[in-house]
């Protein structure tokens, strides 16, 4: 029994002596980065509160930067809230949330933007008397003029279309209430990013702020590789609608075992998943595998022959 029990100590040290190596490794699988530059639109977008009867007045800014060699043809429209890929923004289905189209001016609806410098674009918002309490959204588009691409030698692939968000809370009765549902942080990895993932439903009628935190820690050390704690991740989640979210850390080694700490936070309600994650090459999981197999048949075998 003591050489049994000695051997499984030898398979727990060899366990932990593979968690190790593989917190270690994982630097020497660095993952690259990029970087982009295009056109911009500040802010991107902004809450507002507006009182029937009333004209709302705001302004935002089109950005030409320097990095680029050519001036910025753009046009305007106003349309229903839509999907906005960096923001993850699920469109508004309910039509009594979009009225708000009806009621924004745009003065100008085109102009050119030149390198290295920005234009202020101003609208009005004429609220009805009897414009219901609650949200209402509308997004102002910021498309380039196709023809103006063309002359100035532009790709019909770098033609550019960005969204100014107007997220409006009208005076009266609202609603705030909502659930978070399927808070999930993978154990195992064979590739890809350690992400957090979440699932929350805005059951009131105006748009409500969701925060998303994601931490990350070496197995063996409190010392963090990741965190956005500082400034958490927050998207608005529109009435009636349930926003599938998730959190990532980009620079995930392809390779280590990992603490990670996933917090998620909506209407004074928090979620928070707390687990080990191992990330692994599935071919090296094998190795470990027939590794441990080894280790296991020698315990096995050592046990017969110290029955004989």
């Amino acid at each position: 029994m003591k050489n049994v029990h000695q051997q499984f100590t030898r398979l727990k040290s060899a366990g932990l002596a593979l968690a190790l190596a593989l917190s270690s490794l994982g630097a020497l699988f660095p993952k690259p980065t990029y970087a982009a530059e295009s056109f911009g639109v500040s802010p991107t977008y902004q809450l507002v509160t507006l009182t029937p009867g009333e004209t709302f007045e705001s302004n935002f800014q089109i950005v030409n930067p320097a990095g680029n060699t050519y001036d910025f043809y753009y046009e305007l429209s106003v349309e229903p809230f839509t999907e906005n890929g960096n923001q993850e923004i699920k469109a508004v289905a309910n039509g009594d949330y979009n009225k708000i189209v009806d009621w924004v001016e745009l003065p100008v609806t085109e102009g050119v933007v030149s390198p290295n410098s920005s234009e202020e674009i101003r609208f009005k918002i004429h609220v009805p008397e009897d414009a219901p309490a609650g949200g209402q959204y509308a997004s102002i588009v910021i498309g380039s003029k196709e023809d103006s691409a063309a002359e100035e030698g532009m790709n019909i692939h770098e033609i550019f279309q960005q969204n100014h968000l107007i997220y409006a809370e009208v005076s009266g009765e609202t609603v705030r209430k909502g659930k978070i549902d399927n808070v999930r942080v993978p154990s195992f990895l064979f590739s890809g990013n350690i992400t957090g993932t979440a699932e929350i439903t805005n059951e009131g009628n105006v748009h409500s702020p969701a925060t998303y935190t994601l931490q990350v820690f070496p197995f063996f050390s409190k010392e963090e590789l990741y965190t956005n704690v500082e400034e958490p991740k927050t998207l608005w989640i529109m009435p009636g609608n349930t926003s599938y979210t998730t959190l990532a850390w980009d620079e995930t080694p392809r390779l280590g075992v990992f603490h990670v700490i996933y917090n998620v936070e909506y209407e004074g309600v928090e979620n928070t998943v707390n687990k080990f994650v191992i990330v692994c090459p599935i071919w090296l999981l094998l190795v470990i595998l027939a590794a441990l197999f080894l280790i296991f048949f020698s315990i096995i075998f050592s046990k017969k022959k110290s029955q004989k």
